[in-house]
C-alpha cells in the first residue's frame, strides 16, 4: 500500500497564539520600551515564520483527523526544544533523533501516522514510509521545496550542485539525498573559507585533494571527482543561511569561473539561484536595522541547533555589538550568561555581560522556530537581573 499524504494549503494563527506573550505583543506594536535603566528593542520582523506556523497547524489538523491512531514525528518538527517537548506532551512520539523510541521504525504499519518535519526528509526515508504503508503528514516548508526543484533542474542539465549549507543539517541532508537519488553530484560549502577553497581549485591554484581536504567531512559524495564534476556548477542555499554570505559566495565563485574561461565559459557553465527563505531574509534585514540603531547588547533567542538563529547572531557580530545566542531564560544569570559560540559551536559562559549600572539599550530577536513565550521570558529575565522587574510589571 502506498503512503497517503495529508497536506494543507492554508493555515491560521493558532500556532503563534498558542505561544503568545503579552510583553512581546506590546513590543511588536511599539518597537521599544523604557524599563528603568533598560531600553528594550525588538525588530519589525522576528520569531515564528510562515513555514513554522504552517507545520504546527498541520500537526493540529492531523490530530483532529486521525484521533486515537499512533502518531509519530520522523524527527524534530522544528529546531526548538520547547516545541518538540510539547509534541511529546501531546502524545506524539519520535522515530529518530535524541527522543527516538528503540525499534519503532521497524514496527510501523498502516495504522501509524508519521509527520515529516518542516525541513523535509531524505528520499530513502520517504520511500521507507511508503513501503510501510503509513499515513504521511508532510509539513515540508514550500521554501525548502524551492531549492529541491532547482537542484533537479541542475541535475537534468548536467550541473553539479554547490550548496551553501551546513553538513548534517536536516534540510541539507534532504537536498544531498535528492541529488544522490537522481544520479547527480554535490559540494556543500559551509562558509566563505570553504567557498574560497573551491574558487582556488577552479582557478587552478590548488589541486583536487587540497580542495577536498579543506571541506567538512561528507561535504561531497564518495564517488565525487573534482576534475570531472566541477566542469559545470549551479548554486543553491540552505534556506536558513546568512543571506549576505550566500551572495558573497556566489560572487566569488562567479569570479573564479570568469577567470577560468572568460565570459563565454561563465555563461555556459555557471548558474546561480538564490534560495534563501524570505522570512530568513526579512528577519536578518530587520535585525541588522535594529542593531545598527545604537544598542549595547544583542540577544538572539532560539535552539542551539537552529541554523537561522545562529546566523541572526552573526548580524550583531558584523555591527560590532556584543551578541549572544541563547536558548532561553535559564541561560541568563546576574553575573554571567550561557551562550553558543558561533564559530566552535561550544556552549560557553561569559561574565559581566550586562553592565551593573547605567543605562543600557538591549535589542532582542528570535529565530524562526522560537515561540514568543520564550522570547518574552528572556526579556523579563533580563529586566529581573538588571533590577528593573517592578518597572516592567508597571509598564505591562
Amino acid at each position: 500500500m502506498d503512503a497517503k499524504h495529508l497536506d494543507q494549503d492554508g493555515y491560521g494563527e493558532a500556532s503563534r497564539y498558542t505561544y503568545r506573550n503579552e510583553l512581546v505583543d506590546q513590543l511588536r506594536q511599539m518597537g521599544s520600551l523604557e524599563v528603568g535603566r533598560l531600553t528594550l528593542r525588538l525588530p519589525r520582523e522576528f520569531g515564528f515564520c510562515w513555514g513554522v506556523d504552517r507545520a504546527l497547524a498541520m500537526v493540529e489538523e492531523a490530530r483532529r483527523r486521525f484521533p486515537g491512531r499512533p502518531m509519530w514525528l520522523l524527527n524534530s518538527i522544528i529546531h526548538n526544544p520547547k516545541v518538540n517537548a510539547d509534541m511529546g506532551k501531546l502524545g506524539i512520539r519520535f522515530l529518530k533523533g535524541p527522543k527516538a523510541e528503540a525499534g519503532a521504525l521497524d514496527s510501523l504499519g498502516p495504522q501509524d501516522v508519521v509527520i515529516v518535519p518542516a525541513f523535509s526528509a531524505e528520499v530513502e526515508e520517504i520511500q521507507f514510509l511508503k513501503d510501510r504503508g503509513v499515513e504521511v503528514v508532510d509539513t515540508t516548508c514550500p521554501w525548502v521545496i524551492k531549492p529541491h526543484k532547482r537542484t533537479q533542474k541542475y541535475i537534468r542539465e548536467g550541473f553539479t550542485t554547490i550548496i551553501h549549507g551546513t553538513v548534517g543539517h536536516d534540510e541539507t541532508r534532504s537536498t544531498c539525498s535528492l541529488v544522490r537519488h537522481h544520479g547527480g553530484q554535490f559540494v556543500v560549502v559551509h562558509d566563505l573559507q570553504e567557498a574560497e577553497a573551491l574558487a582556488l581549485y577552479l582557478e587552478g591554484e590548488i589541486d583536487g585533494d587540497r580542495f577536498q581536504n579543506r571541506l567538512h567531512d561528507c561535504a561531497t559524495p564518495e564517488d565525487f571527482v573534482p576534475e570531472r564534476d566541477l566542469q559545470k556548477i549551479g548554486l543553491i542555499n540552505q534556506t536558513t543561511m546568512l543571506a549576505s554570505e550566500s551572495r558573497a559566495i556566489a560572487d566569488r565563485l562567479r569570479l573564479a569561473f570568469q577567470r577560468r574561461g572568460g565570459e563565454a565559459a561563465l555563461e555556459k557553465n555557471f548558474r546561480d539561484f538564490d534560495t534563501i527563505c524570505r522570512a530568513t531574509q526579512d528577519n536578518q534585514d530587520a535585525a541588522t536595522e535594529v542593531v545598527a540603531g545604537g544598542v549595547q547588547l544583542f540577544l538572539v533567542v532560539g535552539g542551539y541547533d537552529s541554523s537561522n538563529t545562529r546566523n541572526l547572531a552573526r548580524v550583531g557580530d558584523a555591527q560590532g555589538v556584543a551578541s549572544f545566542h541563547i536558548e532561553g531564560p535559564e541561560c541568563i544569570h546576574p553575573g554571567w550568561i550561557q551562550h553558543r559560540d558561533r564559530d566552535s559551536g561550544e556552549i560557553l559562559t561569559a561574565e559581566n555581560w550586562l553592565p551593573a549600572e547605567g543605562r543600557v539599550t538591549v535589542a532582542f530577536t528570535a529565530g524562526a522556530s522560537t515561540p514568543d513565550a520564550i522570547l518574552g521570558r528572556v526579556m523579563e529575565r533580563v529586566a529581573e537581573v538588571a533590577g528593573c522587574s517592578e518597572t516592567l510589571a508597571k509598564e505591562t
